[in-house]
């Protein structure tokens, strides 16, 4: 990464009782272990298909890297090779440091005296390589031999950018209160010198930018907006996208946003394993955010995988620095990986126990039942012939006076529904008849004006105004929910989870729960839909096909729409 950041037992059977007890046993040693929480699964699941693959992504690589090389040996032109000792440190960069040391060492024998412009980068970069490696002032010296003067405006970028590295990785190596707070604001002062020389047009401005308000502005809400907007930008197998997403997650440090802080991190996992950067501490801290905010004892089980495949990258790569701070942080994960073995080989061995003296005391009990049971079969045969009777009747008396009850609220409701129904018939009919009475008017006034051919055009053009249609629907809206209130929602429960869909007003309908209402109404041909609605039959045609799309059985989901909200009325849902 960029920057390290911080009942009565005689009536049941013997088999039954002892299945019944061996289970709360069981269950009281075991308990229930908590779900794995979160919002974050599917990006950790995806995160482990590829990590996975890493072994596979390796070889191709190498392949990749192999045929550089072939191409570099039979190339004779000086500037060519340079070309291609650039392609090879790029591609080893983070991916092998000796390797990318090679290269490094390579290009500047061939730019010395030849290139200056790539003597330089490659300076720079074996600074950068050093630093890395742990060599700080070894890194410092190797750059302090470069003359800026004759320098491009993206070297001396390059140039700030790398002493910005250097203070970074030394002020993170001390942690401590003397110097590493020195070599944090020499990090900052290179990287406000570098600020300038940096090209709005990179494709890394964003990153950069973010890195300027967080490190110099102290502007945490600032580089977050940079931070995504480099996100937005970069492809996911990109380095510079797990930059981002490592630098966007250290922005979200408080306890409230741990969430985001969990995205964003295995964000930065996902797109280190896909542009396989070996040089890393996004993993390793997605291994001790896992240990120590997991919820149960497989999120340690992870904890120590991604540890391990750290530790795996970090001698791959070849890195002592970065295989000393993972040995830091093994042995944490490790001791709790024990401590689970161990609670759990305790928990075993106590329910070995448990279950032992629960044998016991079952064999005792069935002797103990079987007498009871001799004694007390025939009297309560008597008893329980009587209870039986007494209970249907008092049952049966129950249920009658439930469904009459029942039946009593329902007309009661349905006759308030009626009353409501017949009081929007009477003001829709009021409206047209109201309506009819102004046409009758136009008409009249249009004949006695021998104004027939206007007055035909008028009718033949007129169309429902959009304020009728609005209170039509509405109306229609209101009708229907009040009949049948639970309809939106036993809708959505023939849809598809991410298909839902959702009520923007309480009292009102969408387009798609109209065309499904009337369907529900036994309006079935798109032609009469199209006229009720105000649209054309395509286009309800067309809403009709995507509804059905979205359900979770497209074969049958119109005849189950007929058959929701068999019972009229209920109260509305929430």
């Amino acid at each position: 990464m960029e920057i390290i950041r911080k009942g009565a037992w005689p009536s049941q059977s013997t088999t039954y009782i002892m299945y019944k007890t061996i289970i709360i046993v069981t269950f009281l040693l075991f308990g229930v272990p908590p779900s794995k929480a979160g919002g974050n699964n599917r990006l950790t699941d995806r995160l482990d298909s590829i990590l996975r693959l890493q072994s596979l992504q390796t070889e191709a690589k190498m392949r990749e890297i192999n045929i550089i090389k072939v191409r570099m040996n039979r190339e004779t032109n000086m500037e060519k090779k340079l070309q291609f000792c650039d392609q090879l440190y790029q591609a080893y960069h983070v991916f092998q440091f000796d390797s990318a040391m090679t290269y490094v060492e390579k290009g500047l024998n061939l730019a010395r005296h030849r290139n200056e412009t790539y003597y330089a980068d490659n300076t720079i970069r074996k600074s950068e390589l050093l630093a890395i490696g742990g060599l700080y002032s070894e890194a410092l010296q190797t750059i302090s031999t470069l003359d800026i003067t004759r320098f491009s405006k993206r070297q001396r970028f390059n140039y700030y950018l790398t002493h910005f590295r250097i203070y970074s990785y030394w002020s993170d190596f001390c942690n401590d209160a003397i110097y590493a707070p020195r070599y944090r604001e020499k990090a900052r002062e290179n990287l406000r010198l570098a600020m300038p020389y940096l090209d709005r047009n990179d494709r890394d401005y964003e990153y950069y930018q973010g890195e300027y308000y967080g490190y110099i502005l102290n502007d945490q809400v600032g580089a977050r907006r940079h931070y995504l907007k480099a996100i937005a930008t970069t492809p996911e197998n990109s380095r510079m996208r797990a930059m981002a997403c490592f630098a966007l997650a250290c922005t979200y440090s408080a306890p409230a946003d741990m969430d985001l802080y969990e995205r964003y991190l295995v964000m930065a996992c996902i797109s280190d394993a896909r542009s396989l950067t070996m040089e890393n501490m996004a993993l390793q801290n997605l291994a001790m955010y896992t240990l120590e905010h997991g919820h149960d004892n497989l999120d340690i089980v992870d904890a120590q995988r991604y540890i391990s495949i750290s530790l795996e990258n970090a001698k791959f790569y070849n890195n002592r620095l970065r295989i000393i701070e993972i040995s830091d942080r093994l042995p944490v994960i490790v001791e709790s990986y024990q401590q689970q073995l161990g609670e759990r080989n305790t928990v075993l061995h106590n329910t070995l126990i448990a279950i032992s003296l629960l044998a016991v005391f079952l064999i005792a009990a069935v002797g103990f039942i079987f007498k009871q049971n001799s004694r007390l079969t025939q009297s309560r045969k008597k008893l329980q012939t009587s209870n039986n009777r007494l209970s249907e009747m008092n049952e049966r008396q129950s249920m009658l006076n439930e469904q009459l009850h029942d039946l009593n609220e329902k007309l009661l409701e349905t006759n308030k529904k009626r009353e409501g129904l017949v009081r929007l018939y009477i003001d829709l009919c009021s409206r047209y008849i109201n309506r009819l009475k102004k046409q009758q008017t136009l008409v009249k006034r249009k004949i006695k004006a021998n104004q027939a051919q206007e007055l035909l055009t008028q009718l033949s053009s007129e169309r429902l105004s959009e304020e009728d249609a609005t209170t039509f629907l509405s109306r229609f809206d209101r009708a229907f929910l009040d009949l049948y209130p639970g309809f939106p929602q036993e809708l959505n429960a023939l849809l598809q989870p991410e298909y839902q869909i959702m009520q923007l007003k309480s009292h009102a309908l969408t387009t798609e729960q109209r065309i499904m209402a009337l369907v529900r109404l036994g309006v079935n041909e798109s032609s009469e839909i199209a006229n009720l609605l105000f649209y054309s039959p395509q286009t309800i045609y067309n809403y009709r096909s995507v509804i059905k799309s979205k359900a979770k059985n497209k074969d049958t989901f119109e005849a189950e729409v007929v058959k929701l909200c068999t019972v009229i009325g209920g109260e509305r849902p929430n």
